[in-house]
């Protein structure tokens, strides 16, 4: 039998276990050691249950809306999903990341950013180019990444900005783009590509504060076309000691 791909197992997570609140396949899916960095819900796959448990106290939607699941980007052992949540009242661009081994998920990231009312759009924080264009080399995509944050740490992000963005470059967040987000100091804990996409997780310092930035890149010709971002403060309290890096 054909193995499963790290992002087919990640797909499956949300649509048995996220969406259908199967919580018996959660031993098949979720190691028992599994190390939990969202700052709300505790480490462990106990902590998972736990989380779990409460969505299913939830009231049920009175209909299935389309998948939340935007992008998903794959590199080695890392899996990073681009989603676009409802919840509770709430509009928010997530990004989960997700270490697996051994065909189960080890270890999960996040942040979040709430999407205000009135920024929807012709561009918004979540919608533009989904597909990913396979035949583009992963590699040479990350490269031009690692190269603009090696650039901008040595003379300034406006000096070298524009020589790495398209002529037609889309932001899809205006609060926290790209030209913010590299005007403050940047500590870059992951990164993988897949094709054209490349997403990096950073630790941002801001005005005295510290965020968990999720970066997401789309490269065409060696520049970027695309970039989409989630920016979460880390608070001084949380229900783990793994820290949001």
């Amino acid at each position: 039998m054909e193995s499963k791909t790290n992002k087919t197992i990640v797909r499956e997570c949300y649509q048995k276990i996220i969406r259908d609140l199967d919580l018996s396949l959660v031993d098949r899916y979720i190691r028992e050691d599994y190390i939990q960095h969202s700052p709300t819900v505790p480490s462990g796959k106990q902590g998972l249950l736990k989380m779990l448990a409460f969505l299913k106290t939830l009231p049920k939607p009175s209909e299935v809306g389309p998948s939340p699941i935007i992008r998903i980007i794959g590199e080695g052992d890392l899996v990073a999903v681009h989603l676009d949540i409802n919840f509770m009242g709430k509009h928010a661009a997530v990004v989960d990341l997700f270490r697996l081994k051994d065909g189960q998920l080890a270890e999960h990231w996040d942040a979040s950013q709430y999407i205000p009312d009135d920024s929807i759009g012709p561009v918004t924080m979540t919608n533009g180019t989904t597909a990913i264009n396979e035949t583009v080399n992963g590699t040479e995509s990350k490269k031009v990444i690692e190269g603009l944050y090696n650039e901008v740490q040595s003379n300034g992000a406006m000096k070298v900005l524009n020589k790495y963005l398209s002529d037609d470059f889309i932001e899809h967040n205006p609060s926290e783009g790209l030209s913010s987000m590299l005007s403050y100091p940047v500590k870059v804990h992951h990164i993988l590509a897949e094709g054209d996409f490349v997403v990096m997780h950073c630790e941002l310092s801001k005005n005295d504060k510290i965020l968990s930035h999720f970066s997401m890149f789309r490269v065409l010709n060696g520049k970027i076309a695309e970039h989409w971002s989630v920016a979460q403060e880390v608070p001084e309290t949380m229900a783990h000691d793994n820290g949001m890096f």
